[in-house]
């Protein structure tokens, strides 16, 4: 199973009702306004593919993949993000 974190830029419509549906359908975890993090056993291009039927066409998403170990720091962030974090990367830095 892979960890990534996800973020968005919708812009002009901003509907974000349809990627907070399919976020959420895959246990994905709020960590800031529009960062999530998320296990999936699918490919970074996969989910990014999935991501991207849920947005406008001059919307952005990023997908990244994060090993358990990498290092991560917050302030504010999310606690529920956080706790994500402690518990599948486990570096706090």
């Amino acid at each position: 199973m892979a960890h990534y974190v996800i973020s968005y830029d919708l812009h002009n419509q901003r509907h974000y009702e349809a990627v907070w549906a399919l976020l959420g359908s895959w246990g994905a975890v709020r960590l800031l306004e529009s960062l999530w993090v998320v296990s999936l056993n699918n490919g970074a291009g996969e989910v990014r593919a999935a991501i991207e039927k849920a947005i406008d066409s001059d919307d952005s998403i990023v997908v990244i993949e994060l090993k358990p170990g990498s290092s991560w720091a917050s302030v504010r962030a999310r606690q529920s993000g956080v706790n994500w974090l402690s518990n599948n990367i486990q570096n706090y830095g």
